[in-house]
């Protein structure tokens, strides 16, 4: 058993060693004590998926989910292929047993696909964090989260401002935000999409900026609410769960009246960073 950390929960993953796994998860891996694991997860390889236990509650295109009683099971597919390729099934709060098929075996080393097994945004909602779609970007002793809808170009306009700034990106797809103390951080995430950038480091967010695509550049801060449905918008949220949507808008609440959220429309050249280097000057 290997033991491994994202946020504040420790957990312990039983799988055979010769398996390739994302070097992204590697990075959260650690030194512990086995009585500081909070929950086992056991990865099995099989030639045939379980039938998840319980009720089907809800069915997207590339999961569906199962509840019997307390316990909650999974199955995963690619999107356009009906047959799935692993199943999560809850024993308990602290035993998981996720299945994959052997067939599927060559996606194991997917980010998405290895996290997927570890219904890993519920034990994050469970310990006060959440998920954001965004460019984190380390500017100074913090970071700016570049976030809006896909092929907006966030990682272009992070890109710029490594460039042209000297900033770094932590993540270019995501990260995880928890309020520790007083003062929202992004923490490490084990999944960076097409970027290729994850580093499991954690700064303070000093900004949140929304990009939109114009041929002039030019934004403004957003007003509270506007700051939180543009936040709803861009969160991992576990819809069929009403208990989390009504906490995720609460903390989408206390992270849009702690940090500033802006709208900043730019065309992707050098003179994006000047104009919202001016908009931001204050949080900088």
């Amino acid at each position: 058993m290997k033991l491994y950390k994202i946020a504040d929960f420790i957990f312990g993953v039983h799988m055979d060693e010769s398996l390739d796994i994302p070097e992204n998860f590697k990075k959260f891996e650690i030194s512990s004590s086995p009585e500081d694991i909070q929950t086992e997860y056991f990865i099995k390889i099989v030639d045939e998926l379980p039938e998840p236990q319980g009720e089907c509650i809800t069915t997207r295109n590339d999961l569906q989910v199962f509840q019997n009683g307390n316990i909650e099971s999974r199955r995963m597919n690619f999107v356009g292929i009906p047959e799935p390729y692993g199943v999560y099934e809850e024993k308990s709060e602290r035993v998981i047993y996720s299945y994959f098929k052997r067939s599927f075996l060559s996606m194991l080393s997917a980010d998405t696909v290895f996290v997927s097994l570890f219904a890993m945004e519920k034990r994050m909602f469970a310990h006060d964090a959440m998920v954001l779609h965004c460019s984190a970007l380390q500017v100074n002793d913090g970071v700016i989260l570049f976030s809006g809808p896909s092929g907006i170009g966030k990682s272009t306009h992070a890109d710029l401002w490594v460039k042209h700034r000297g900033a770094r990106v932590i993540n270019g797809d995501r990260t995880l935000l928890q309020k520790l103390g007083d003062r929202w951080m992004s923490l490490g995430w084990p999944i960076c999409g097409s970027s290729e950038i994850c580093h499991n480091e954690s700064f303070p967010v000093k900004a949140i900026v929304f990009l939109g695509q114009a041929p002039e550049n030019g934004g403004m801060r957003c007003r509270y609410f506007d700051s939180v449905k543009q936040l709803i918008s861009q969160l991992t949220i576990n819809v069929w769960n009403p208990s989390v949507v009504e906490k995720i808008w609460s903390m989408a609440e206390d992270l849009a009246a702690q940090v500033p959220v802006f709208y900043y429309h730019c065309n992707m050249e050098k003179y994006a960073v000047d104009t919202l280097e001016s908009l931001i000057h204050d949080v900088l």
